[in-house]
């Protein structure tokens, strides 16, 4: 019997002196906020490291550009000077034509041999006959000549040609790699936040914390922000259908005018009641305005059967709570948007809907990183029950 209670003790121990490795601290929480703060400075750099890369890649294919644009002017021009050329051999072919016709036989008689035996003496003959043929090999020459000017720029020009065809090319190939580096700046997720939006947040939670709640730097938060407890979810909207599911997904945005394919964190519900409820019972966790891919979007931390969650309602039009409100089943949070009022800002949306994602943990306390929060979203079908994809359900409870 005493050893049992030596174990009982030594038990009993080890809960009150060995610290709970999962309690989270406002001192946590602030060095989470600190990585995350210097990962957005990491990520800055690399952005500005992108944007110096997009613009000498834009140089290159502008100075590409010139170069198609001089290259046709220069080819332009060598054809205004081959169709000059051309004019100036029939020009020169009518002049030898008319020395020639010294030789038409006029009357009978020869023209040229009567000037050329018209002359007064021999000197005046060889003068003569030297002149006529010098007149003729002179512009037999000039046109060999021109001749030969219009084959070097008919060269010029195929070789322009050419040439234009490789800047092409390599504009073209300038293009795609322009193309890539621009969508290393765009987030490749269906669901995305603003990185400053979220430090914005992350801070006023912080705050919360630290201020409203007045938390210890020390203090587990979670017994100085309690989460109500509740036996199970529902699902958050009257009515409605399941309209995109968790997991790989492609599909059309009309916003974007182009198809998009990524990962869907959450399930999409539309067609039905506008209003948004909380899932279970909770207190709002963080909430995030016009995301350029999730539009307003708001977190609730839950305590269901012992398991701690955190809901995700996207692409709000409106929103009816604050970070701190405790909410229950009957609590209307907010209003779905997702169609053309939102589109200014939401990106991702093709028209009215409910992106309802849920993750493991508590958003804001056990974490505070949009990366983190996503890396533990579950497809919400395993804990809320839903009927199959594209049935309509009419209420919040009924089981299918």
């Amino acid at each position: 019997m005493k050893i049992y209670k030596k174990i009982a003790i030594f038990v009993l121990l080890l809960f009150v002196l060995v610290p709970n490795v999962n309690a989270k601290t406002l001192r946590d929480l602030k060095n989470e906020l600190a990585a995350i703060k210097e990962k957005k400075s990491q990520n800055d750099s690399k952005k500005n490291l992108t944007k110096n890369e997009i613009n000498s890649v834009n140089s290159n294919i502008e100075g590409i550009r010139n170069k198609i644009t001089e290259s046709e002017n220069t080819i332009k021009k060598l054809t205004e000077d081959i169709n000059e050329l051309n004019e100036n051999i029939s020009k020169k072919e009518l002049e030898i034509k008319e020395i020639i016709h010294f030789l038409q036989v006029s009357n009978g008689e020869n023209a040229y041999l009567e000037y050329i035996f018209g002359s007064k003496d021999i000197t005046d003959f060889i003068y003569r006959s030297a002149v006529s043929g010098q007149l003729v090999n002179y512009n037999d020459k000039l046109i060999d000549e021109y001749n030969d000017t219009i084959k070097k720029n008919q060269k010029k020009q195929e070789d322009l040609k050419v040439e234009m065809v490789n800047l092409g090319e390599k504009q073209k190939n300038l293009e795609a790699e322009l193309s890539k580096l621009g969508d290393t700046l765009k987030d490749l997720n269906s669901i995305s936040v603003d990185i400053d939006a979220e430090i914005a947040a992350q801070e006023k939670v912080v705050n919360y914390y630290e201020k409203t709640l007045q938390c210890k730097l020390d203090e587990n938060i979670n017994s100085c922000g309690k989460v109500p407890y509740s036996g199970k979810f529902i699902r958050p909207i009257q009515s409605g259908r399941i309209t995109s599911n968790f997991g790989s997904r492609c599909y059309w945005n009309g916003t974007q005018g182009r198809t998009v394919c990524s990962y869907h964190y959450g399930i999409d519900i539309a067609g039905g009641d506008t209003q948004v409820y909380a899932a279970a019972p909770g207190t709002v966790a963080n909430i995030l305005w016009k995301q350029s891919c999730g539009g307003n979007m708001l977190f609730v931390n839950h305590n269901v059967g012992g398991n701690y969650y955190t809901t995700g309602y996207y692409h709000l039009k409106s929103i009816n709570v604050k970070v701190g409100d405790y909410v229950d089943q009957n609590t209307v949070i907010a209003i779905t948007g997702g169609d053309s009022s939102t589109w200014g800002y939401d990106r991702c949306s093709t028209g009215r809907h409910l992106h309802f994602a849920v993750a493991t943990g508590l958003y804001m306390k056990d974490y505070l990183s949009w990366s983190t929060y996503q890396s533990r979203n579950i497809n919400p079908i395993t804990v809320v029950n839903f009927p199959g994809s594209g049935v309509w359900f009419s209420n919040r409870v009924t089981r299918y």
